[in-house]
């Protein structure tokens, strides 16, 4: 394998006689407040945070991301054409705590402004069960019928807070958007008794065989986030060149599903990641309550535990290593055959940098850009940006 990891020179400092200056500005500033009315203490306060603003930027570094890669001419063909790959960012001086940038992700979110208007699709499965469909309404002047397909694997989790930035992002880049709500999610009706297991990919292959069968000349590709990239991993591994797709991107992908890695997601998520399941399991209670105990569900607080006690019975599996290994993102990635780009945050506290197998990325049709920071779907700073953009660029340069 061939790491390719891009350096600069190293970062020129401030002249230290400037830090002492303005350091003893502040100083004095806060005295003079002191001395003064009361009014004034907010000065100082005012003061004290300029004064950590100015320390925390005066650490920060511009750096570049890691790039895992094996060479080959598609690996060199996205070194000349993708600059933004090789481009360098600046950490974000005031939030480069893991916990912090993934919590903000949601925060901003939640005061995003931008609308993204959906129109749902009901797809009725072969088993007589059903999945949502939700198309993105783009302007007809800027749609035509071949116009290249993003399909979006959102968080089986919840985590869907990145759903509609990716629209937007595709949108601008000409794709026609659909996201794929797993059966029972996405506020979705549920026919049958059965929930969409991780690593399950038969739904998704009726799905895409749907999406091309109604625009046969348009090009697919697809995007994943964070859990969804288990869903899009077992199913391109499992249906290898027969996969209808024609490149894929995975945004803070969950490579290991093991018991010793979920275990050791830390409490707080776990909490979360279960709120969002529970919300799900509440909302169709009634069509499960026959088949696995709802009470005892709802009242485990372990990731592992509420997946034996739901996803294990619900599939008629006996223990849960058993179910984990059966729907082991991994277990067919040797039969990968598209260009997939993978973004990950060696930070991130929901896919750690030691659950990361870097081994397979010594395949001529996979890479890794790996960045310093991020947390958990959420690369702020300048490289936010790019990384986005980059993204659907990656997906045009094969479509075109």
């Amino acid at each position: 394998m061939t790491m390719s990891q891009f350096k600069l020179p190293e970062r020129v400092t401030k002249p230290v006689c400037l830090k002492i200056t303005i350091a003893t500005f502040v100083l004095l500033v806060g005295l003079v407040s002191i001395h003064c009315y009361s009014r004034f203490v907010l000065l100082w306060t005012l003061s004290l945070l300029l004064g950590y603003v100015f320390a925390s930027y005066m650490r920060s570094k511009t750096i570049l991301p890691k790039l895992y890669f094996k060479t080959s001419p598609l690996n060199d063909f996205l070194m000349l054409n993708c600059l933004s790959l090789t481009q360098p960012y600046r950490q974000t001086f005031w939030a480069r705590n893991a916990h912090v940038q993934t919590f903000l992700g949601i925060i901003i979110w939640l005061f995003d402004k931008h609308a993204v208007t959906f129109e749902r699709e009901y797809l009725q499965l072969n088993d007589k069960g059903i999945v949502a469909l939700d198309w993105c309404k783009n302007s007809k002047s800027s749609i035509k019928r071949n116009s290249p397909i993003l399909i979006v694997f959102p968080g089986i989790y919840g985590e869907d807070y990145n759903i509609r930035h990716t629209c937007l992002a595709a949108k601008s880049k000409g794709f026609r958007s659909v996201v794929i709500n797993y059966r029972g999610h996405g506020n979705s009706y549920l026919a049958t008794t059965k929930l969409n297991s991780f690593g399950d990919p038969q739904d998704v292959r009726q799905c895409i065989l749907y999406i091309k069968q109604k625009f046969p000349k348009s090009q697919i590709t697809a995007v994943a986030i964070g859990t969804g990239s288990a869903v899009l991993f077992s199913y391109l591994g499992e249906f290898g060149s027969s996969c209808r797709i024609r490149v894929a991107s995975l945004i803070s992908p969950i490579y290991d599903m093991s018991c010793d890695v979920i275990s050791s997601i830390p409490r707080l998520y776990q909490i979360i990641l279960l709120l969002c399941q529970k919300n799900i399991l509440i909302r169709h209670s009634n069509a499960l309550y026959k088949q696995i105990d709802i009470k005892a569900a709802l009242l485990s607080w372990d990731v592992l535990k509420y997946h034996e006690i739901v996803y294990s019975r619900l599939n008629n599996v006996q223990t849960i290593e058993q179910y984990l290994e059966e729907n082991d993102p991994m277990r067919d990635v040797d039969d990968i055959s598209i260009p997939i780009l993978c973004i990950n945050s060696s930070n991130d506290p929901l896919s750690p940098k030691e659950s990361i197998p870097y081994d397979i990325f010594q395949y001529p049709n996979m890479l890794l850009l790996e960045t310093e920071n991020g947390g958990h779907l959420w690369i702020l700073g300048k490289f936010q940006t790019a990384a986005m953009g980059n993204l659907y660029n990656f997906g045009l340069h094969f479509l075109c």
